[in-house]
């Protein structure tokens, strides 16, 4: 047997782990009283990144092992791997003062007795991000990667065009910013000449537009703009509502716009839709969006 660990400072600069990179899942029966049958995952990622979680099938409440999720970076040495702890689990899990070993065979990982087997590579972090947007943001997003998404309906058809188009090398990444808004319509040599025309009387022109200092004090701001293919959160927790709107059921917080996402949920839609599955039903649950 090979020992694993969670550290990876001492391998040279460009050197190939020889441990395998990919998710890891193992089971363990009766881990802590009898029925309470605990699923460990491990994943170890490039760039030394490493998540660790538990989820057990019986309830907490009856006796089970409470489900948690912790993060950390992980370092090969000889024939040793250590995981040590970055980001904890209020609810369980190794502590950050503790690196984890972990025994290692060929494709197993050892962890608190149970086997567990590599079963696919580490999670890709771009297509995780393009899963979190909405239909209509995941075929805006193929154009302006210069893709064609024609035929594409489920979300699987563009997540695959999306992997063919990174296989392939096809993405352009300068794409996305040519398709963002063009700057206001005021150019710099206009505000030359606005400043250097003569004043003119606040009847003279209907014009919104107005120097810094001209706006009267009690004009009030412009309600911020929910972009296209985005719903509010009214709109989102209301059945009646959503249930006449352009939406996946079951993914409705997807459809929220970046910024009341990360306010609601406190972390982008790329970091959710890398949480388990129970953590994101959990979460959703908590804002009416489940």
């Amino acid at each position: 047997h090979r020992t694993i660990s969670c550290a990876c400072s001492t391998m040279a600069e460009g050197e190939e782990p020889s441990v395998r990179l990919g998710r890891y899942v193992g089971r363990k029966s009766d881990h802590s009283c009898p029925g309470d049958h605990v699923t460990w995952e491990i994943v170890l990622a490039e760039g030394g990144q490493c998540t660790i979680e538990c989820r057990s099938e019986l309830s907490p409440s009856k006796g089970g092992t409470q489900a948690w999720h912790v993060e950390g970076t992980w370092e090969e040495d000889d024939d040793e791997v250590v995981v040590s702890i970055t980001k904890e689990d209020p609810l369980g899990g190794p502590r950050s003062d503790r690196d984890v070993t972990l025994q290692v065979d060929d494709d197993v990982l050892t962890f608190k007795g149970a086997k567990c087997q590599w079963t696919s590579p580490p999670p890709d972090h771009f297509l995780d991000a393009m899963a979190a947007l909405s239909l209509k943001e995941l075929k805006a997003k193929a154009l302006s990667f210069g893709l064609d998404p024609t035929g594409c309906i489920e979300r699987e058809e563009f997540l695959e065009l999306m992997r063919r188009g990174k296989a392939a090398g096809a993405l352009k990444e300068a794409s996305p910013v040519a398709s963002q808004p063009s700057p206001s319509p005021t150019s710099p040599s206009n505000k030359v000449d606005q400043a250097s025309a003569p004043t003119e009387s606040p009847h003279a022109s209907a014009s919104p537009v107005a120097s810094q200092g001209d706006a009267p004090p009690d004009t009030p701001e412009a309600p911020q703009e929910i972009p296209a293919g985005c719903y509010s959160l009214e709109q989102l927790t209301d059945k009646r509502t959503w249930e006449k709107l352009d939406v996946v059921s079951t993914e409705r917080e997807t459809y929220l716009p970046d910024g009341v996402f990360q306010q609601l949920f406190e972390m982008p839609k790329a970091d959710f839709a890398k949480l388990p599955k129970w953590k994101k039903e959990n979460l959703k649950k908590k804002h009416g969006l489940f």
